[in-house]
């Protein structure tokens, strides 16, 4: 797959909230119970990468979010995301909007669905600002390499964070297997699967309040989850940044 052939379009930052919109599809604007551990927290990376919908919003099921008044934020997203923020991190939201793609929405409309999130995640926590968004709204048939499962849109933000240094320590949190795919992919060795949204359907049991390391595959998870091993399962966004800033009290 030719990344000549996406017909990507990079926006400048938004003025509203900050961050950086780039879309591709020729944007107009553009078994037994899992083998698990108790995991401790690593050194916290700078760079934090997130999945939209089941991460920071409720997932709504097919053809995703269509209309602002559908968003809900997963409990305390935008406190967590402040918390990030106030600890130095750069947070990235990085997204499959396969709706555009598809003709359900406009581009527009999914602009006015990110702003609306954003003032969410502001009306939650102050700090609580995204630096980038990674959007891609392609669908499965065009074959674009920066849709997940493929990692081209977590390329181009390792890039746009370290530059020559893409190899930079990031962490990404999702809750499908695309995510975690996207991730391993995308060379991201922190990976993070949150109950909400389709994690515990993929892991088929709930996460609990106990962040716990999965390395080994078992017969009650999802068969594809053996291909990303291993990685770290948690109940949502809150409880994994509680995790990663530990004792913090940012």
């Amino acid at each position: 797959r030719a990344e000549s052939s996406l017909g990507r379009v990079s926006r400048g930052v938004e003025s509203s909230q900050g961050r950086d919109r780039r879309m591709s599809k020729g944007a107009a604007f553009v078994a037994a119970a899992p083998a698990a551990a108790a995991v401790p927290p690593p050194s916290i990376p700078r760079l934090i990468l997130l999945d939209r919908d089941g991460v920071i919003n409720e997932d709504v099921g097919a053809p995703g979010v269509i209309d602002p008044r559908q968003l809900q934020l997963t409990p305390d997203a935008g406190k967590a995301i402040g918390r990030l923020r106030r600890r130095g991190c750069h947070v990235s939201l990085v997204t499959n909007q396969s709706c555009v793609g598809k003709g359900i929405i406009s581009e527009s409309e999914l602009c006015k669905i990110h702003e609306r999130l954003g003032e969410m995640l502001l009306q939650e926590d102050g700090g609580a600002q995204l630096n980038n968004m990674y959007i891609c709204t392609s669908t499965k048939e065009d074959d674009d390499v920066r849709m997940k499962p493929a990692p081209g849109m977590l390329f181009e933000a390792r890039h746009d964070f370290g530059g020559k240094k893409s190899s930079c320590a990031c962490l990404f949190i999702g809750d499908s297997l695309t995510d975690m795919m996207a991730a391993k992919a995308g060379g991201v060795e922190l990976r993070v699967l949150v109950e909400t949204g389709y994690g515990r359907g993929l892991m088929g049991r709930s996460a609990g309040m106990t962040p716990s390391l999965i390395s080994e595959w078992s017969d009650e998870m999802n068969a594809d989850l053996a291909e990303v091993l291993p990685f770290v399962y948690i109940q949502n966004l809150s409880a994994a940044v509680d995790w990663l800033l530990s004792d913090d009290d940012v």
